[in-house]
């Protein structure tokens, strides 16, 4: 239990000023339950209260005032929705092993998620609910980033030896929401009810009478009401599980964006399908040329029976599959070959890619290419696929031998566009004999149901989500580690790591016509 000069320090902190000596230390405490909450607190407050909540009394203060305001919300209207969502909300924080750190990161949270909720059905519908923690998500990740960055809380995660403080405040977030269930919830709150009461006991004895009367209404009301209180939030588990969920994603999220931004300079973000045709229609890249009637290097359609009978003709070459067969042209067929050591083969990559792929080239190919353009195009690589920048090599060594495919690469329509990729430079497909290493950020949530999103493998999608240059999202995976002992790099190729500036694809959708 805190002495009375610590309850006297955590105050002074909490209010941001001393207490004046005309003014009883109950009194002092009964202010700060009552009279300082504002829920139009400003970023300054905000960030404030972060700060100093990280004084475990003031925490303690931080929790019953915060209490306190519910509960004068909760009696000015005990059925609205929307109250009854918020209140369990911050009872979140009540769980022990969310901690003060976490628990100031939702804090922000949830207070801008407030003015996003107007209505009933912005919480009863999952659609607009998950879209609402997300613009909240985003509007506060700064304030919780400059709170993270804090000096104190950098002692703290040192101290705790955590290797990325924003991936722990996103796991504890999950693992609350997974934890969390109606009785849990309403428990939490009746505990935090009996510590109110426990400090209104000690303080009802050294304030003014007209104070005292207040004192005893709020805890007659907690006894008579709190009861039902806690029993009423119970109905919003589903909901606040469901932001729960949204807020660890986008935070889990952020974090492997900053570490892969740190180990991968001038990276800027993948692009989607969609995001790329509306650059590409808005103004067409060198790249991308008008589709004829027929492509220049159209793709290999193979009948599977076909597919078979070619594999067995070369037992020793990697499998193929139809998808494989169709990024070779048909002007030239795919053929089976063997690279004899030494021999280098190169991949062009961007951190979504693995370095161990599938598609790569010969020495002599890409020493010819002059720059991400002639790339792009010779080897008909989507925008989608791989925004490039870096460059891998395979060193096939002496004595060594390689079962490859190889012929010139399919042309590729460019979707939601009447432009395509001309193809025709020569492509190597083989399989590296180590698989990269994944990151493995938290599972997608969908956005309709609030539920986990399957992969096309029925395995939770564990792609991290950005949102390209054109406000589109792009998921993502991103690579840890190349792991095969034959590949060497990263290696960065000067070619620029994107098609487009986030300054050249503002002003290019901005002189978009607007229907």
């Amino acid at each position: 239990m805190a002495t009375s000069d610590e309850t006297l320090d955590a105050l002074n902190e909490l209010r941001g000023e001393k207490k004046p000596d005309d003014v009883g230390l109950g009194e002092w405490i009964w202010g700060a339950l009552q009279g300082d909450f504002n829920a139009e607190r400003t970023t300054a407050q905000i960030g404030f209260d972060m700060v100093v909540s990280l004084i475990p009394v003031v925490d303690t203060l931080c929790d019953l005032r915060d209490l306190c305001a519910n509960v004068r919300d909760y009696r000015k209207d005990p059925s609205n929705k929307i109250t009854l969502f918020f209140i369990a909300t911050t009872v979140i924080g009540f769980f022990p092993e969310i901690g003060t750190v976490v628990k100031s990161a939702l804090r922000v949270v949830w207070i801008y998620l407030k003015p996003l909720v107007k209505h009933a059905d912005d919480i009863t519908n999952i659609s607009k609910l998950t879209a609402a923690a997300n613009r909240a998500c985003d509007a506060a990740l700064p304030k919780i980033t400059e709170y993270l960055q804090h000096n104190r809380v950098v002692q703290w995660a040192t101290k705790g030896k955590l290797p990325d403080v924003y991936q722990f405040v996103a796991k504890t977030i999950r693992e609350a929401a997974d934890k969390l269930n109606p009785a849990l919830l309403g428990r939490l709150l009746n505990e935090k009810f009996d510590d109110l009461k426990a400090l209104l006991e000690k303080i009802r004895w050294i304030v003014p009478s007209t104070i005292r009367e207040h004192i005893d209404d709020l805890v007659k009301w907690i006894n008579t009401k709190g009861r039902a209180m806690s029993s009423s939030i119970q109905g919003y588990v589903q909901p606040v599980r469901t932001a729960l969920k949204v807020i660890a994603k986008k935070l889990d999220d952020h974090a492997w964006q900053v570490q892969t931004y740190r180990t991968n300079r001038g990276w800027i973000a993948p692009i989607s399908e969609t995001g790329s045709a509306r650059l590409i229609n808005a103004k067409p890249p060198k790249w991308a040329k008008k589709r004829p009637k027929k492509m220049r290097h159209p793709p290999t359609l193979m009948a599977d029976h076909k597919i078979q009978e070619l594999m067995k003709e070369h037992p020793e070459h990697p499998d193929l599959e139809g998808w494989m067969v169709e990024t070779f042209s048909a002007r030239k067929k795919i053929r089976a070959d063997t690279i004899k050591g030494p021999a280098k083969l190169y991949r062009v990559v961007d951190p979504t890619n693995d370095g161990a792929g599938v598609f790569w080239m010969t020495e002599v190919e890409f020493k010819a290419i002059k720059n991400r353009d002639e790339w792009r195009s010779k080897f008909a690589v989507k925008p989608e696929w791989n925004q490039n920048g870096w460059v891998v090599e395979y060193e096939v060594k002496a004595e060594e031998t390689l079962q490859v495919w190889r012929g010139p690469a399919a042309s590729q329509k460019l979707e939601g566009t009447n432009y395509y990729l001309e193809g025709g430079g020569e492509q190597i497909v083989f399989f590296p004999g180590s698989r990269d290493e994944m990151v493995q950020p938290m599972p997608r949530i969908d956005n309709k149901t609030g539920q986990v999103i399957p992969d096309r493998y029925g395995n939770a999608d564990r792609r991290v989500e950005y949102v390209d240059l054109a406000g589109e999202i792009a998921p993502v995976k991103l690579r840890a580690k190349i792991t095969d002992p034959h590949i060497r790099g990263p290696i960065e190729t000067n070619w620029g790591k994107s098609d487009y500036t986030p300054e050249e694809a503002k002003r290019i959708l901005l002189t978009v016509p607007s229907y």
